[in-house]
Order: C-alpha cells, then sequence, then structure tokens
C-alpha cells in the first residue's frame, strides 16, 4: 500500500521559450514553441508523486488569479489533495524560462509562495499526523521550511529536503532532514566543496551528514548521482536518453526517488527508478506535463539500463 506523502512547497506558473542562444545586453532575439507550463518545484515534486502512484496532499499557495485556478486544477488532475492550498492577494509565483541548447535558464517570482508562513503550517498540524514523508524545497519562506521540519520530526515522520534555489539556511534544520538531495552546484554552496570527482563528492556527502543529514543524495547532472547506503557511498549512472528540456529534472528524481522509498525499495532500486523518472522527463518537453506515469517508467526500465 503506499504511503502519504505531504509535500510542502512552491506552485508557480513557468512561462517558457526556446532559443539558439541567449541574447546579449540589450539584444532582442526571436525564440520558438513558446509554452505557459504549471510548476514551482513543490509542484512538480509533487505531481512526480502522484503520476508515480503516490497518496499526495499538497500545502502551498496561489494567487486570485487565472494563473492559480488553473494551477490548482493541474494539481487535482493528477489526483493530488489540494484543500490546503491556500488562494492569497498575491500573484500566482511565476517563472520565466529560456530553454537553450536543452539547459534552462530560469528568473523567478516567488509570489504567493510568500504567504506559506509558519502559521499557516501550524494550523494545519493534523496533516503531519497523515503524512509518513514530508517534502520540502526552498521557494517558501525559509523560516517555514525550519518551521515545518520540527514538526514533522515532532509527529516521528521523515523530512527529504530539497535545498533549492540553495540559499543560506538556519543550521538548525539539517539537524530534522533525513535525507537531503541537492545537485552539484547545490552542495558545493552549501559545503564549500565541489564534487568534481569521486574523492570530492564523498567528502561533500560527508560534509552534509556531518551538518546533521542523515542521508545525502548528490546528483551530479551527466556523471549521474552520488548517495549514501548505510555506512558507505554508491554511485549510479544515466540512462543514455536524447535530452529536450531539463525542466524539472530534478523534482522528477525526487518524486521517483521518495515514491520508491515509500515503497520499500533499497537505495540502489529506489536511485536506479529515480533516474528512470528523470531521464523520461528530460527526453520530453515542460515541467509536470513531461513527467512519466509509473506505467512508462515500468516500460522503460524493461528496455533500458543504467
Amino acid at each position: 500500500m503506499s504511503k502519504n506523502v505531504l509535500v510542502i512547497g512552491s506552485i508557480n506558473v513557468d512561462y517558457v521559450i526556446h532559443t539558439d542562444r541567449l541574447p546579449k545586453l540589450g539584444e532582442t532575439l526571436t525564440g520558438s514553441d513558446f509554452a505557459m507550463n504549471f510548476g514551482g518545484k513543490g509542484a512538480n515534486q509533487a505531481v512526480a508523486l502522484a503520476k508515480t502512484g503516490s497518496n499526495v496532499k499538497m500545502l502551498g499557495a496561489v494567487g486570485k488569479d487565472l494563473s492559480g485556478e488553473l494551477a490548482i486544477n493541474n494539481l487535482k488532475s493528477f489526483g493530488i489533495d489540494t484543500t490546503d492550498v491556500l488562494t492569497v492577494d498575491a500573484p500566482t509565483g511565476a517563472a520565466v524560462i529560456t530553454v537553450c541548447g536543452g539547459d534552462n535558464h530560469i528568473i523567478l517570482d516567488i509570489g504567493a509562495n510568500a504567504y506559506v508562513t509558519p502559521e499557516v503550517i501550524a494550523q494545519r498540524e493534523a496533516l503531519f499526523d497523515w503524512a509518513d514523508y514530508v517534502v520540502m524545497q526552498y521557494e517558501i519562506p525559509m523560516e517555514s521550511v525550519l518551521f515545518a521540519a520540527r514538526m514533522t520530526k515532532k509527529h516521528g515522520k521523515k523530512v527529504i529536503l530539497n535545498p533549492a534555489p540553495v540559499k543560506e539556511a538556519d543550521p538548525e534544520l539539517f539537524r530534522y532532514v533525513d535525507m537531503i538531495i541537492p545537485n552539484e552546484f547545490e552542495a558545493q554552496l552549501i559545503t564549500g566543496i565541489s564534487p568534481d570527482d569521486k574523492e570530492t563528492t564523498e567528502a561533500a556527502i560527508r560534509a552534509l551528514q556531518a551538518l546533521g543529514c542523515a542521508e545525502a543524495v548528490v546528483t551530479l547532472g551527466k556523471r549521474g548521482c552520488a548517495y549514501t547506503e548505510g555506512e558507505k557511498i554508491a554511485y549510479a549512472g544515466i540512462y543514455d536518453v536524447k535530452v529536450v528540456d531539463t525542466t524539472a529534472a530534478g523534482d522528477s528524481f525526487i518524486g521517483g526517488l521518495c515514491k520508491s522509498l515509500c515503497d520499500g525499495l533499497s537505495m540502489t532500486d529506489a536511485v536506479a527508478y529515480a533516474s528512470a523518472v528523470s531521464s523520461i522527463t528530460v527526453s520530453r518537453p515542460g515541467a509536470g506535463v513531461s513527467i512519466p506515469t509509473a506505467d512508462e517508467v515500468a516500460e522503460f526500465l524493461k528496455n533500458h539500463t543504467c
């Protein structure tokens, strides 16, 4: 039986345009394939969890605008419980994304996400009784992330933290984290160690654990990922797919990993599953729409190995 996952985080609408190169200062370029997609790290991770079979509730906020209405309806369409998504007097969070050569460049306005305050979380303490795992990121106020982490541990549940977009955090936060999942850039900013090779990658992971995080997974782009498995550090490669759009690559990986851990898979199998989810995601355009279902992941794993 699938376990329950509470995602506390951002809900955005992404405005995406593709270009062959980035404009220089003062230059206007003609792009292509403009699209409005539903995103936000919190929402993307919730969608990844729901599409691969988890029971998901979302705690977040949107504005009293068309974007907010559409974003809530989008979450509902995947079976995500949005009862605790607030509607507030602020614009729905927005991300302006330029996709160039398969990589994305993002400017974010957090908008309504700023209204996910400790007070709002405290009023919904019953959610922490329901949840088995609580997944969070840094696109809501940092004091809210810390408060929710404390609340999660008070109720004896597990915290999965994606420290993105990376920013300064109260060191106390890491003491409540059961698993931290940064990319290589975020790991470097948190630890001061750039995970460029096996030695430095392992040093960065141990530094994350020294901060208080019980377990760590560092995603390394084309190099796959490194992760703790008991006392040792293990590595996983990537699947060979054509990259179309890296938007939501990390979010889909986190959703797939959390779903696998909920299902009781070993870390090795969970990482393989998460890597498959992420690989399928980057082979398609968009954010939430590009994230695969459980059936699609199962079919992919039949035909691919790392």
